[in-house]
């Protein structure tokens, strides 16, 4: 009986020990971005604390959001047209995508260090995409929020790819 108790406590231990380093890790990233709180969030979604899957969860969840924009983009020009703004944020998240597309096949053959440098290639997208045009239907220009995502994402992967064992 106190020898299952032992082992229980023990497990809980080297659990709570891990967790509270995960932790430590996580924390360590996200300060390294412009938004410590969406940092977390994605990488809460992480369903173990190695930095492989920190990076996968953030390979994925940026193609994810990309993708989103991308069509958030095309469903605007779609429904009232596109200004010379939006249509240089069409072209501009057409490349962050394909770049975060890339990035999840690197993860995918184990080629991590690469991926460093495609994320030069989303902030250079992002920063095609300004955001000095209205967007009907909305007070503030959502381009704004979905930019700034889009770079504590590539910020993310270039951090976690940096330390991740080859």
């Amino acid at each position: 009986m106190y020898r299952i108790l032992f082992i229980f406590l023990a497990i809980t231990l080297v659990c709570s020990i891990a967790e509270a380093n995960t932790q430590q890790t996580v924390d360590a990233i996200c300060k390294q971005t412009i938004d410590i709180k969406f940092c977390n969030g994605i990488l809460a979604k992480a369903t173990s604390p190695s930095m492989k899957d920190l990076l996968k969860v953030t390979v994925t969840e940026a193609e994810r959001i990309s993708a989103d924009t991308d069509s958030f983009i095309v469903t605007i020009i779609t429904k009232v047209g596109s200004g010379p703004g939006l249509q240089k944020c069409a072209e501009a998240y057409a490349r962050v995508n394909a770049s975060f597309t890339n990035a999840v096949s690197l993860f995918n053959d184990e080629r991590y260090a690469e991926i460093n440098g495609l994320m030069d290639e989303v902030s250079y997208g992002v920063g095609i995409c300004k955001t000095d045009f209205n967007v009907p239907g909305y007070n503030i220009n959502p381009m704004i929020e979905k930019n700034r995502e889009t770079n504590v994402l590539a910020a993310m992967e270039k951090i976690i790819s940096r330390m991740v064992p080859s």
